[in-house]
């Protein structure tokens, strides 16, 4: 196996890639990025915001990101940026470990239909590239993936081990797949006719749209005819569950365990937060946010936030969720007015057989 030697960075070299003020030792060596907590003498840290100032006192990190503005010890290295979330990102990208990579060319093992295409691809051990297939220039195929007939994936793509893509899938550019995600196997539809569950044919196809990221275990399946699409620039996460004719706009955020039923269309930049459930057939509008594990039983204006089951607009869910914390009062209030009536009822009973 072959080693790879720690990445570091100087202070100096760091606030020229994040565009900041650099205060302190910039000869400074960075080697990793911790929390204030974790971080030691030759790692970085960040202060999100200005009100976490006074956690820095009894942090080791050797570097640290804060915001414009932010004043720290004169003793201290530290590197003032605007965005010193975005900072750390670039920090992370610099500093990672070399991902692994597939060689150019096709491994021996690797089996390539005679009519495919995969010209300045790499293909690795055990992939299967079916009749009539291309896989462009500079997209990776680690082990065991399956690209199944007719289908197309673009350049700049990672598909990582095990990942299925099925018959007639288009793929667009720098698509990243993560291990075991299913792409394209048949929409789940039946018909129940004298008893039994007859399967709808499934004839259709799934796009995914350039700069789109899919998390381990996810399926996204085809369409009964026409396009499951998911837009440009969109992140699933993991073990998410896209049924057939799906319909995901761009740059939208679907985290681990959703399940998005078929035919159902959503905007652009939305967010939904894990394991939100929603239900067939729906229109969610542009710049949603569902909060996680809400149940989504109707349409969504364009810009709501919604949380709940059945979810509703987040005002309405407030109203709910204090009506719901003054039950037992009103309950016991109710018991109380109950055998007050009663016994009202029960000497007015008496008087009048008096």
């Amino acid at each position: 196996m072959q080693e790879h030697s720690q990445p570091s960075i100087t202070a100096a070299e760091l606030a020229q890639r994040v565009g900041g003020e650099l205060c302190g030792d910039g000869a400074r060596t960075i080697c990793g990025v911790g929390t204030l907590e974790e971080a030691g003498p030759e790692a970085l840290s960040w202060l999100a915001h200005p009100k976490l100032l006074p956690r820095l006192a009894g942090s080791k990190a050797g570097v640290v990101l804060v915001p414009k503005g932010c004043e720290v010890p004169p003793e201290r290295t530290a590197i003032n940026v605007a965005d010193p979330d975005m900072a750390v990102c670039v920090a992370l990208q610099a500093l990672a470990p070399p991902a692994p990579q597939v060689p150019e060319g096709v491994d021996p093992s690797a089996r390539v239909a005679g009519n495919a295409l995969v010209e300045g691809a790499s293909i690795g051990p055990g992939v299967y590239v079916g009749a009539g297939a291309t896989v462009d220039t500079g997209t990776q195929l680690h082990a065991g993936v399956y690209v199944g007939d007719g289908s197309r994936i673009g350049r700049d793509c990672v598909l990582w081990p095990n990942v299925v893509v099925r018959e007639r899938t288009v793929i667009g550019e720098r698509v990243i797949i993560h291990p075991n995600a299913t792409i394209g196997a048949d929409g789940f539809g039946y018909h129940q006719r004298d008893g039994k569950n007859r399967k709808i044919p499934q004839i259709g196809h799934v796009v995914i749209e350039d700069d789109v990221e899919i998390g381990a275990n996810t399926c996204i399946d085809r369409a009964r005819t026409g396009a499951t699409r998911i837009g440009r620039g969109t992140k699933i996460d993991n073990l998410v569950q896209i049924g057939h004719n799906a319909d995901i706009g761009e740059d939208t955020i679907v985290v681990a365990q959703c399940g998005i039923s078929g035919s159902t269309t959503i905007g652009d930049h939305v967010m939904l937060g894990g394991q939100v459930g929603v239900v067939d057939h729906l229109r969610i509008g542009n710049n949603v946010m569902v909060a996680s594990k809400s149940a989504v039983m109707g349409d969504i204006p364009d810009g709501a936030v919604y949380r709940g089951v059945p979810a509703t607009d987040r005002v309405a869910f407030g109203r709910r969720t204090v009506a719901l914390r003054r039950l037992p009062n009103v309950l016991e209030q109710f018991r109380v007015l109950t055998k007050r009536v009663e016994a009202l009822e029960s000497a007015a009973n008496d008087r009048a057989r008096s």
